[in-house]
């Protein structure tokens, strides 16, 4: 288990793994070197978006985060920092001003637990779409009957979902075998174990360029 996401991108990099399950944003660093990038498919959609979460009934607009400490997940989290940053910013706020501490809780629960407990006033989630019936099956995924104090203040636009990473290395000559067994595995047509572990319905191939936005984000 890779400890952050920068950790698991350099794995990968040096071709010291074969397969690496990753976030968004480490498939665009990874894509154009990679021998092929398996998005998740969830809720029959391969891409999501986030949520930005509060305690239910305090702020209600973006001006109400104002001071407001934020817990993200990780500098290379899409749904967990990356999209709610570039939200933010996309409407004309500053993050360094507009919020007052922000730290990196490094998983999606802990940092609902920091709201939650109020070490922190804001955080961000993924969410299958922009809805509260979304934020509503995200927040019981993660922190169960807690969910209902958590209220959603706004939602993003949409990321790929986070993908299997087929790493190219030097020991599969025959790299064409090999994603024909992955594809038969993850195709959707049986729930594999390894479609199972993964949490997805099927696994789908990106496209070329399906990921480059990100690296305007990771910037």
């Amino acid at each position: 288990v890779a400890p952050t996401y920068a950790a698991l991108r350099t794995a990968i990099e040096r071709r010291e793994v074969d397969l690496a399950w990753a976030p968004p944003v480490v498939c665009a660093a990874v894509q154009s070197s990679s021998l092929a990038i398996l998005k998740a498919v969830r809720r029959h959609s391969s891409s999501y978006g986030a949520a930005l979460v509060v305690r239910a009934g305090e702020a209600t607009t973006l001006d109400d985060l104002n001071g407001a400490r934020a817990a993200w997940v990780d500098r290379l989290s899409a749904a967990g920092y990356l999209l709610p940053v570039a939200f933010l910013h996309q409407r004309g706020y500053d993050t360094d001003l507009l919020l007052g501490e922000q730290t990196f809780a490094g998983s999606y629960g802990r940092a609902l637990q920091a709201v939650l407990d109020r070490e922190a006033d804001l955080c961000s989630i993924y969410v299958a779409n922009p809805s509260n019936e979304a934020l509503r099956a995200s927040t019981r995924e993660l922190v169960g009957e807690a969910a209902s104090r958590l209220q959603a203040l706004d939602f993003t636009g949409e990321s790929p979902s986070d993908a299997l990473v087929v790493v190219d290395r030097p020991r599969h000559p025959d790299s064409a075998a090999l994603l024909q067994q992955i594809r038969e595995l993850t195709d959707g047509r049986t729930q594999t174990l390894l479609l199972t572990v993964l949490d997805a319905e099927a696994l789908e191939p990106a496209l070329p360029g399906d990921y480059d936005f990100l690296r305007q984000l990771d910037r």
